[in-house]
């Protein structure tokens, strides 16, 4: 585990954007934009399991391998 962990943190902003949640609501944007970000979470163990007790959400700014979209 310590080594995954090491990996992911030593790619930074170059980790891919791989993790999807559920229960997803899309809304329509008038210039068909869309976005990402990163979820930094606190989980806590209590009586009824795991519990996110705290959440960074940190917008995506870069696209994957920093490369734009053509067009």
């Amino acid at each position: 585990m310590a080594a995954v962990r090491e990996a992911a943190w030593t790619l930074g902003a170059t980790n891919p954007v791989a993790h999807h949640v559920t229960n997803v609501v899309v809304t329509a944007w008038a210039d068909d934009s869309c976005g990402s970000v990163s979820y930094d979470d606190t989980a806590v163990r209590i009586a009824d399991g795991w519990r996110i007790s705290h959440r960074r959400v940190s917008p995506r700014r870069t696209p994957l391998g920093g490369m734009t979209q053509p067009g």
